[in-house]
């Protein structure tokens, strides 16, 4: 058994921490303050979280909490799963209470893992082993707090480290704990590059804008959403991740090969793949009712961005991505280039190719 606390509380945190508490381990939950509503009503409920669909289990909570001393203290692995703009303010309120030696995972970290890095280097913090992964375990919607729907299960997920040396550490930690398998990635920034979220989500928001804001969500955002045309232009987003990964020395699978990995699913494009799977397409509409939805406002400033910013000091060129994220910028009436991740705030600022390289192994 292990003291694992999970830092997040909405559909993918409520599942892992479920889903690690049926396999015999101690978890917290926590959520920010802001959210105590949220906590309150899962202590109503005994700290009970139950599970349905291709999972069904019931796991009941060691702790739910907004206090961070009591949810991180003396936890031996922590798991972030929360929308990647909370990282900063809850791992700012984590910092004084990190102790050396724990694991901390961020699911997915889109490239969160470097801005944690400098603000423990900027605060003296003591010495964590650091992770992300690419993608979460799990495809679920909460039903209500407390209760989740999980579409479906990965195979596996993609887990690099930072320093890229510290997987084996990692693996020892992760062994009999990670819900599913892991497959090493040569660094925490090849985790970042790997996310799919920037292909499948943030170029089908934007050319779906009409149908989301008229209709409301009354679609199937990864089936009907997803015709023919919206895929090609999902797969020229990918084409440029996979170059500007490429240039880094990151050799990432395309996402049309890596859903049908991931979930054992068929087909010969990426609209192929998505218009026929069964985890994404048969639970009726789930699409966004607004175009401030995180597949923009998450996405595209800590992903996107991240990406484009990385290929310019590689010299690999993103005309797609950079398209992509003027135009939803444009549609949200923000500057997506300085809402997320920066250089300054990743700790990357005034690298060079390699100097960046030289950072992350």
């Amino acid at each position: 058994m292990k003291r694992i606390t999970v830092l997040g509380a909405g559909n993918g945190a409520q599942t892992l921490a479920a889903d690690l508490v049926s396999k015999g381990h101690q978890v917290t939950l926590y959520e920010h303050p802001d959210f105590e509503a949220k906590i309150k009503d899962l202590n109503s409920k005994g700290n009970r979280i139950i599970l349905t669909n291709t999972i069904n289990v019931e796991g009941r909570l060691h702790l739910a909490t907004t206090d961070i001393a009591d949810a991180v203290r003396d936890a031996e692995i922590i798991f972030f799963v929360a929308p990647t703009f909370a990282q900063t303010p809850i791992f700012t309120l984590a910092l004084p209470y990190f102790e050396s030696g724990q694991t901390v995972v961020i699911i997915p970290g889109n490239f969160g893992s470097l801005s944690l890095k400098k603000m423990l280097k900027d605060s003296r913090g003591p010495d964590l082993l650091l992770a992300e992964a690419d993608t979460l375990p799990y495809a679920c919607r909460l039903i209500e707090n407390g209760k989740v729907n999980v579409w479906g299960i990965k195979t596996f997920v993609r887990i690099g480290t930072l320093p890229g040396g510290d997987f084996s550490k990692l693996k020892t930690v992760l062994d009999g704990v990670f819900p599913v398998g892991i497959h090493e990635l040569p660094t925490s920034l090849a985790a970042g590059l790997g996310n799919a979220n920037m292909v499948v989500h943030c170029a089908t928001m934007v050319m779906n804008a009409g149908r989301i804001e008229s209709e409301k969500g009354n679609f199937r955002f990864y089936t009907d959403g997803m015709t023919e045309s919206v895929c090609r232009v999902q797969e020229e987003v990918d084409r440029e991740r996979l170059a500007v990964a490429e240039a880094y020395g990151i050799k990432l699978a395309s996402t049309f090969e890596g859903l049908k990995n991931m979930y054992g699913l068929e087909g010969n494009s990426l609209h192929e793949v998505l218009a026929g799977s069964p985890v994404y397409g048969s639970h009726g509409p789930d699409a966004p009712k607004e175009m401030g939805h995180r597949y923009l406002s998450e996405d595209v400033p800590y992903l996107l961005v991240t990406v484009s910013a990385l290929g310019k000091v590689a010299g690999v060129p993103t005309p797609v991505i950079d398209s992509v994220i003027l135009l939803a910028g444009t549609a949200n009436g923000t500057d997506y280039t300085t809402a997320g991740w920066t250089v300054e705030n990743l700790g990357i600022q005034g690298m060079n190719k390699q100097s960046i390289i030289e950072f992350i192994q």
